[in-house]
């Protein structure tokens, strides 16, 4: 039950998920990670019909702030120490960096990471004060170019943002929390990026309940996703511009665009004054303050899937909140 199931499917990529490997993941990781609260928005339920149920799940509370930790822990724990010997390094615009800098430190590895100019100053310090050492690139594509050559002149291990099994098999944790505390839900709103995120919940509730609406939400000014579920292959963007910088993959990549396009029902897109919005109504009728990647899921509910999920049992995932109160502050007044 994916984006194409009026085709028939011959995908390379295996995309099944195992769920017994998921849940002995998970107790591996239990270590390093909080078991995030699902919770039920009732102020969010008064804009829909009475029949509707709306929970959220709560990852923007995870350790380093995002659900990022997960497949970075994954990727460290499942790496010999032979390729860890000399350090790992990341590309990111920061949850990324943050989450590969915390797992590095726990787990008694050098980490050096890569992040753009424009990343946020909260962000670049979090993981400066983690321990990773920072270089910082003009831009996105830049910044692949610079790990690529830190990897091959440093020897180090390069844990990817968003590709990979080890990213797909951590995300899928957070799949198999949702599971475990909500058994029955008729809709689940992923935000996209890069989708490993969106591959690894997608493809755990898939194989758990396979009846669900799996819809991925893409910021508009960084559809990457949605140009390479229509192309058929992964596709790349010479510019990003949205607010919501966690989802700024420059490109898709084969393994997380194969189980995304496996596994949703839909990929629908937002604008950028609908994230502000919806930042703005999490803030007032929730008191949360999150980051604009995290508010997507949320715009997805009050935009296009508005009238086709009323009534529904719907989840929410929060990936994220590693902001500082200025660029909060700013981004609210912009609108």
């Amino acid at each position: 039950m994916g984006i194409n199931d009026n085709k028939k499917r011959f995908s390379v990529i295996d995309t099944t998920i195992n769920l017994q490997e998921i849940k002995e993941l998970r107790s591996k990781l239990n270590a390093y990670l909080y078991l995030t609260p699902l919770v039920r928005c009732y102020s969010l339920e008064s804009f829909f019909s009475k029949n509707t149920e709306i929970y959220s799940k709560f990852e923007f509370l995870q350790n380093t702030g995002t659900f990022k930790l997960r497949g970075a822990l994954t990727s460290i724990l499942n790496t010999n120490e032979e390729k860890l010997a000399n350090g790992v390094t990341a590309v990111s615009a920061g949850n990324h960096a943050i989450a590969v800098a915390y797992a590095s430190k726990v787990l008694g590895v050098n980490a050096k990471v890569v992040m753009s100019k424009s990343s946020n100053i909260f962000r670049i310090n979090c993981c400066k004060n983690l321990g990773a050492e920072v270089v910082l690139a003009e831009n996105a594509h830049e910044a692949f170019d610079l790990v690529n050559e830190i990897q091959e002149k440093e020897e180090r291990n390069f844990i990817h943002p968003f590709e990979g099994m080890n990213v797909i098999r951590g995300t899928a944790t957070l799949g198999y929390e949702i599971c475990f505390q909500r058994k029955e839900f008729d809709v689940i709103i992923i935000p996209v990026g890069g989708g490993g995120l969106c591959a690894g919940i997608s493809s755990y509730v898939r194989t758990v309940n396979p009846e669900c609406n799996i819809y991925g939400i893409e910021p508009t000014g960084a559809n990457t996703m949605q140009m390479s579920i229509q192309s058929n292959s992964p596709q790349s963007l010479n510019k990003i511009n949205t607010v919501a910088d966690s989802l700024a993959a420059p490109f898709s990549l084969p393994l997380s665009f194969q189980y995304c396009k496996d596994h949703l029902s839909e990929l629908l897109l937002v604008s950028e004054h609908e994230i502000i919005k919806s930042m703005s109504l999490l803030y007032n009728e929730m008191k949360l303050a999150v980051e604009p990647a995290c508010a997507v899921s949320t715009a997805g509910l009050f935009g296009p899937l508005r009238k086709k999920i009323d009534g529904k049992k719907i989840v929410l995932i929060m990936c994220g909140s590693n902001i500082d109160w200025s660029s909060y502050r700013g981004i609210l007044e912009s609108k």
